[in-house]
Parts: structure tokens; C-alpha cells; sequence
């Protein structure tokens, strides 16, 4: 049980650090993309590497301790396992003698320590201090698991060492994976100043998707301007006139073989009665099922409330109604059921081609064409001209019998 405890802690421990080194690469690309233009890799380079024109120009360590009281001192394995990397990376020429290295950690350090003395620009910096103290901690130490961290700084010149530790930056006592979210936010505060946590969460969902398939695919890089353009398209659709749409949900496609399982509904009955085919009817369960499942978004995230989508509903519903009472008034008295089903697939063709969005701002057809296979599911609208009593003689007739 102790084993198995110990390997699900370190299991944990180990997805916490990707975690974060995936976060701190974003957080990273925003405060980067004021600077200048630059793509970023994940472990490629390094946890995380900023390359501009093809050269590396940035190089980060990310370190994660699930213990607040980790302390980066100057025999601290997290500094000398990142070290020995940076001079493999410097010998082998894959990082370049220039590119800054960041050594990212949410554990603190002390003053008087190396990693005190390779602090961000002030009078704390001190190459020469944090070469000496390093050094000594080499020549001291009896840990043989980073002998060969010290054995490679040791064996540098010391100008080398100098030169090497120009470049290096510890940054500690850094947020951890879950309070990083507040670094975050402050970046993005212009995005959205009421849904700035939505529009982290946006932002994170297309980000670690992006960061996978450029893992998987060995890419070039993110680039600066794909992830300003996702901030742009995000804050886009948080404006007053418009609405976000979930990426999986407009992908959402249902296939002919699922069409059974929505057989005994009255939106998919609705549209069966009409005498469309199998594809209208799949095309209209994929848009209810996408209206259903953003709308329920929206309304969770606090973009849109109940009293919003009842006046949308209405505003459809006295659009219908128009539109039916036209062809109604085409079909004159005594028409044949095949000239009503007529009829009725074209007040269906209207709902699927409707063009009234919720938003201004937001010109997703499925959003529509979904509410009103939403209102036809409540047996609140309909496609044939005698939809009511169609669907009464179909559900009431079946629960009447049922109740007997």
C-alpha cells in the first residue's frame, strides 16, 4: 500500500509539473509578445524555449514543488540538474552562449545564496559571488547523484563559468500551477474586465490543445502571432454584441447510424412528418444538440440569462409564425397531404437557412436553426401546417393509451 501510495504521490507530483511548465510557457508568450516577434516550443530546447528569426533567444527551467518551505540553496538539485543542462546545451551549441536562461521555481531562496546572487537586474546580482559560492558548494559536496553537474562546472574556466552565469536568471518563490491563474488574469485584464476567469479558461483550452499538437508533431514553434490572434478572437467574443463559441461544439457532428436514438423525439418526429430525408434529419439533431449545449454555456458562464433566451425564443417564434401563415394562405383550403408536407419542408428550409442571429455580433447559423429545433422539441412551433394535432395524434394519443 506505501509503494502504491508513493508511486500515485509522485505520479501526481510529475503531471503537476507539466502542468505548470505548460502554463508558465503561456504566461511567458504574453509578457514576450510586448517586446518582440518570437515562436515558443515545449520541450524541445529546453521546459520552454523562445526562438526569434531561428536563433534561441530565451531558455526556461521550470520547477515545481508541491512543498512551500523548498528552498533553493546552493547545493539545491533543481539548480544543479538545470545547470548541468545549460552546459550541455552551451558545449553541444543547441543553446546558444547568448540566449538568456531562466531558471522558473516556486520554491524560495535566501539571501546570501548563489541563486540570491543570480537574481533579475539589482544590487542583489552578483556573477562573481554566485560563481564563488558555487564552486565551493562543487568542490564540498558529497552528493554523488549531481557529481556530474559538478565535475562539468568545475572543469569551465572561470571566465566561462562568469560568462555562463551572465546569462542565467532565478526567479523563485513563483505562484504554483493552480495560483498562477492570478498571473494570468492580470496580464489578460484587458481582454475582459467581466469575465476575465472565462477568458483565461478560453485561452488555456486552445492553448494546452495547441501545445499537444505541436508536441505530437514536432512543429516550428507557436508563433507570436497565432497567440495574439487567439487573445484577439477571444476578446472579440466577449464584447457586448457578441458570444464565444466553444470550438468542440462547432464541431459537433452527429452520424446516420445515431439517428435511432433520437427517433421517439418530437423535433426529430417534426422534421420526419415533412418527409425529409435521412441527412436533414441528422443535420437538424446536430443543431439542436449544439444550440442545447452552448446555450446551457452561456447561460453557466453568466453570458446570457434565462430572460435573454426566452426573448429569443419569442423573437423566432413570431417569425415563424409569419412565415407559416404565408405558406398557409398558399395552400388554400382542402389541400392534399402531399402538397401539406410540401409545405412543410418549406418552412423547414426557412428554419435551416434563418437568418437571425442572438447576437449582432455573432453569425453562427447552427445557433439558430438549433433554437428553433429546441422550440419544435416543445412542441412550440412546427414545420408541417398541421403540426398540432400531428404531434398530439403521435406523443398524447401514445400516453393517453399508455395511462389506460
Amino acid at each position: 500500500m506505501a509503494a502504491t501510495t508513493v508511486s500515485t504521490f509522485n505520479a501526481g507530483a510529475s503531471m503537476l509539473g507539466y502542468l505548470y511548465q505548460v502554463r508558465v510557457a503561456l504566461l511567458w508568450s504574453i509578457r514576450q509578445s510586448r517586446i518582440g516577434d518570437f515562436s515558443v516550443s515545449v520541450e524541445t530546447l529546453d521546459d520552454v524555449s523562445f526562438e526569434s528569426g531561428g536563433d534561441p533567444i530565451a531558455v526556461l527551467q521550470t520547477k515545481h514543488s508541491i512543498h512551500a518551505t523548498a528552498g533553493l540553496g546552493d547545493l539545491s538539485p533543481d539548480l544543479w540538474k538545470t545547470l548541468r543542462i545549460w552546459m550541455i546545451g552551451r558545449a553541444s551549441g543547441e543553446v546558444p552562449v547568448t540566449a538568456t536562461k531562466f531558471l522558473i521555481s516556486t520554491s524560495v531562496t535566501s539571501v546570501g545564496t548563489a541563486c540570491a546572487a543570480l537574481g533579475l537586474e539589482g544590487e542583489a546580482r552578483d556573477i562573481q559571488a554566485a560563481s564563488t559560492r558555487l564552486k565551493h558548494a562543487a568542490t564540498t559536496s558529497t552528493n554523488a547523484d549531481l557529481r556530474d553537474a559538478f565535475d562539468a562546472f568545475l572543469a569551465l574556466d572561470e571566465g566561462v563559468r562568469e560568462d555562463l552565469l551572465s546569462h542565467v536568471y532565478v526567479i523563485p518563490g513563483q505562484p504554483d500551477a493552480d495560483a498562477i491563474n492570478t498571473q494570468l488574469q492580470a496580464e489578460l485584464y484587458h481582454v475582459s474586465l467581466h469575465h476575465q476567469e472565462l477568458s483565461i479558461q478560453m485561452l488555456e483550452g486552445w492553448w494546452f490543445k495547441r501545445v499537444i499538437h505541436e508536441l505530437i508533431n514536432q512543429g516550428l514553434g507557436i508563433p507570436r502571432a497565432e497567440i495574439d490572434a487567439q487573445i484577439s478572437d477571444i476578446q472579440e467574443s466577449l464584447k457586448r454584441d457578441a458570444l464565444p463559441i466553444d470550438g468542440e461544439i462547432d464541431a459537433l457532428m452527429v452520424a446516420l447510424e445515431q439517428l435511432p436514438e433520437f427517433a421517439n423525439r418530437p423535433f426529430y418526429r417534426q422534421v420526419e412528418i415533412v418527409g425529409a430525408g435521412p441527412r436533414r434529419i441528422r443535420n437538424a439533431i446536430t443543431s439542436y444538440l449544439q444550440a442545447f449545449r452552448q446555450r446551457s454555456a452561456w447561460t453557466r458562464d453568466d453570458l446570457l440569462f434565462d430572460a435573454d433566451l426566452c426573448q429569443y425564443d419569442q423573437r423566432l417564434l413570431t417569425e415563424w409564425a409569419l412565415l407559416r401563415d404565408q405558406v398557409c394562405d398558399e395552400l388554400g383550403e382542402g389541400s392534399g397531404e402531399e402538397e401539406m408536407a410540401k409545405a412543410g419542408r418549406a418552412i423547414l428550409k426557412w428554419a435551416e437557412d434563418a437568418p437571425l442571429p442572438i447576437k449582432s455580433g455573432l453569425n453562427v447559423p447552427w445557433i439558430c436553426r438549433g433554437s428553433l429545433h429546441m422550440l419544435a422539441e416543445d412542441r412550440r412551433l412546427g414545420w408541417h401546417p398541421d403540426f398540432e394535432m400531428r404531434m398530439q395524434a403521435i406523443f398524447d394519443a401514445a400516453t393517453d393509451g399508455a395511462e389506460t
